[in-house]
């Protein structure tokens, strides 16, 4: 079945997305990635790769890449573009793992194949790409074909200054080699990025300008209006590395050719490198051993819901963007916050993995238990963020449950100094230090900022505080709780009890806002109010409302009618927003909140991670309709307003608001975001009601009435479970025809039915 949008489709039973044009809304991307190589491409080519070290260091090996073919007089690119040069065929196919882009031009048919390989070392990270051409005209037809790659080890290029780099093509490799110096994990390294392909290489550029022209671009090169290459060098000029092989096709004929770039270091290293990927069938297997890596990672669960669409997402795309989320977090930076929560969700459905990666993030918290914003260009950066610490504990929480194992707590962690304690000390200092990070009437401080960003200017001078992040360490504190009380740990399960009770009772009281029936967001140093009813903008936000649910409710039954009361406020026809009415003037005590546009992401948009939350504890109160409304609203294909504007398999952070303007309805960032995580978890755990116990499996769902007749498969501890939702007869959960008792199935494998 072929479904989709006006420019593409899921085909090949959801494993791939179709493109049919290059001239989507706007990019629409794929990433590929290692532990320490990520690269992203669009539908036309635009994108760029980096490694990093453990410390956040980068070394940009592609910042721009182009795949092009001469043929005499005419030259044109592989992916499309520009638009004005007619094609006989375009597409695009996006997989998790591989990018393929088909074009067919004067007779020329082209397929092009990019993928990052599996690491072999972890100073040798590579770009792979593989061309086919077939000769479809009925003339021989001989051809030149070009790779282009661009990047900043030179230095990067800035108008009158300088560039002293040069770079000549060396007799004794098939290719360019660019040899740099750089600090790498912690050491002075000489390095060396290279270019090179499987066919020999008959000319090449090494200069920017050589290649690009002084008056050129990526899209449309001089090289192709002067019949390719040259080979003159490079000489105190920007660098450009363009390689170029020569084909003779007879009519029907076709050819491949294998095209390596990367970092390696050593140009022998880069021989190497070349070797794995000199045929057609290195190639293949290589790009097999990247599919079966991410078919092992996304293997424990599939779903069969009556929506075709949303199976093919889950199935294939929110597995694949949790697991880079964990370990690469938002790209752009090392978010801790952003690894832990992400690792939370890959829990979901790879918690062995999950545990080896929250051990990593643990390594990068203090002694003290305060974890930092991020780690960046070689430093660990608290950026003054007080949420940070928080997360960790839930998804220690869920790795536990998932493997039934609560020996792991007692694995030695090290903190950012060296020293180490076991990964229970680590959940324990963290309670310990935000516990006793408080400001204004007990509740914790915000500092620069919590999960929201842009109110980094509230908490300052650390009296300012967040009710959010007040709600989110009492869940904190319960999930260590029930911990504590599985290890036999009952003294500190009632210090904890104690201290989660005393923060209730200071939320509800410096908190609650009594005239909007809802609880506000925090109070700046200062003693403002954000998030009240008599605030003149931002009266109302979304998170202290869920979280309190999420949370296990704060103790006097407040926790319904301030959702409602929110939702009252924030509910629009294009989802719900995240904050409301948004701010028009700048108040500088508050943040960049304030600075963004009305109805742009935290500042009265759509934002759709907090819409996950949402989506969980509408499952929690069984509010099927408003399950139903949710999905609808996150996912880009249901959402009426936003359906074909956003890319279908993967998920955005927000959707622009009315006071946008034409930019009402529109995706923010997609891929660099926690919402397809929070999407998997919300789904998995909530939705269709997954709940891992240490005890075993408890299914407690909350399905909407469209997605009566789901199937799942769900491989748990080494055990297949096969569960179908149904309605009709007894209410419960059957495993074997037989009802398990509070929902928890025997750890054996079966045929699960829920009845609905």
């Amino acid at each position: 079945m072929r479904y989709g949008t006006p420019y593409g489709c899921y085909i090949n039973g959801g494993k791939e997305f179709e493109i049919n044009t290059p001239l989507t809304p706007r990019n629409w991307y794929n990433y590929f990635f290692t532990d320490n190589y990520v690269s992203f491409t669009s539908q036309a080519a635009v994108g760029e790769g980096f490694l990093q070290d453990s410390l956040g260091r980068r070394i940009f090996a592609v910042k721009a890449r182009g795949m092009y073919l001469v043929d005499g007089d005419k030259g044109w690119n592989l992916w499309g573009l520009p638009e004005e040069e007619a094609y006989a065929f375009y597409r695009c196919v996006h997989r998790a793992g591989s990018t393929l882009i088909e074009l067919e031009k004067h007779g020329i048919f082209s397929r092009w194949t990019l993928f990052v390989p599996e690491e072999e070392d972890i100073l040798s990270c590579f770009e792979a790409g593989e061309v086919e051409l077939v000769n479809r005209s009925s003339e021989k037809r001989t051809l030149k074909l070009i790779s282009y790659t661009e990047n900043d080890l030179d230095g990067a290029y800035k108008r009158q200054g300088y560039n002293t780099a040069s770079c000549f093509k060396r007799d004794d490799f098939n290719g360019l080699a660019f040899d740099f110096h750089e600090t790498f994990y912690d050491e002075d390294r000489d390095l060396t990025f290279f270019t090179a392909c499987s066919a020999p290489v008959t000319a090449w550029e090494s200069a920017k300008n050589a290649f690009i022209g002084t008056y050129g671009s990526v899209n449309a090169p001089a090289a192709l209006r002067h019949g390719g290459c040259l080979g003159q060098g490079c000489v105190a000029e920007k660098l450009g590395y363009a390689i170029q092989t020569e084909l003779t096709l007879r009519p029907g004929e076709s050819a491949k050719v294998e095209f390596v770039c990367g970092l390696v270091p050593t140009l022998d290293a880069a021989k190497a490198a070349l070797l794995r990927f000199d045929t057609s069938e290195k190639f293949e297997t290589e790009l097999k051993r990247v599919y079966a890596r991410i078919e092992d990672r996304r293997g424990n669960i599939s779903v069969e819901t009556p929506d075709s669409e949303f199976n093919s997402l889950y199935n294939y795309w929110l597995t694949y963007q949790t697991d880079m989320g964990s370990r690469w977090a938002r790209v752009r930076h090392n978010g801790y916050r952003d690894m832990a929560s992400d690792t939370e969700c890959l829990a979901a459905f790879s918690p062995a993995l999950a545990w080896e990666r929250i051990k990593r993030i643990l390594s990068y918290q203090y002694p003290d238990g305060y974890c930092p914003r991020t780690f960046i260009d070689g430093e660990i950066r608290p950026n003054k963020f007080s949420d940070c610490t928080v997360w960790p504990a839930f998804t220690v929480s869920a790795i536990v449950k998932a493997l039934g194992d609560l020996s792991l707590l007692d694995e030695e962690v090290p903190f950012n100094d060296g020293s180490a304690a076991t990964v229970w000390e680590h959940l324990k200092r963290a309670a310990d230090f935000l516990y006793g990070f408080k400001g204004h009437y007990g509740l914790i401080q915000i500092w620069g900022g919590d999960w929201n960003d842009c109110m980094n200017n509230l908490g300052l001078a650390h009296k300012g505080v967040s009710v959010w992040l007040s709600i989110a360490l009492v869940r904190m504190l319960r999930f260590l709780r029930e911990l504590a009380l599985l290890r036999g740990e009952n003294k500190y399960a009632d210090t904890l009890s104690a201290r989660a009770e005393e923060l209730c009772t200071l939320i509800n009281r410096y908190g609650w806002d009594e005239k909007g029936g809802r609880y506000i967001y925090a109070i700046s140093d200062d003693l403002r109010v954000v998030g009240a009813e008599d605030c003149e903008e931002g009266k109302a936000f979304l998170n202290p409302q869920t979280w309190a649910i999420l949370a296990g409710g704060l103790g006097e039954g407040r926790e319904l009618s301030a959702l409602d009361s929110a939702r009252k406020a924030l509910d629009t026809p294009l989802g719900t927003r995240v904050s409301w009415p948004a701010y028009t003037k700048k108040s500088a005590w508050i943040g960049p909140i304030c600075e963004k546009a009305p109805g742009v992401q935290e500042n009265g948009g759509v934002y759709l991670h907090a819409m996950c939350w949402l989506l969980a504890v509408d499952c929690i109160l069984k509010r099927e309709k408003d399950v139903q409304k949710d999905l609808e609203r996150i996912l880009p294909f249901t959402n009426p307003v936003v359906k074909g504007r956003a890319e279908p398999y993967a998920l955005c952070n927000c959707y622009m608001e009315q006071e946008t303007g034409y930019r009402y309805g529109t995706p923010g960032q997609s891929w660099r975001t926690a919402t397809a995580q929070w999407l998997l978890k919300a789904v998995t755990e909530f939705v269709l009601g997954l709940k891992p116990q240490l005890e075993g499996l408890k299914i407690d769902p909350c399905l909407p009435e469209s997605w009566y007749g789901t199937k799942v498969k769900y491989v748990f501890r080494g055990k297949t479970y096969r569960i179908e939702y149904i309605s009709g007869g007894e209410k419960g959960v059957y495993f074997e025809g037989k009802l398990c008792e509070h929902g928890v199935l025997p750890l054996e494998d079966g045929n699960v039915t829920v009845r609905l």
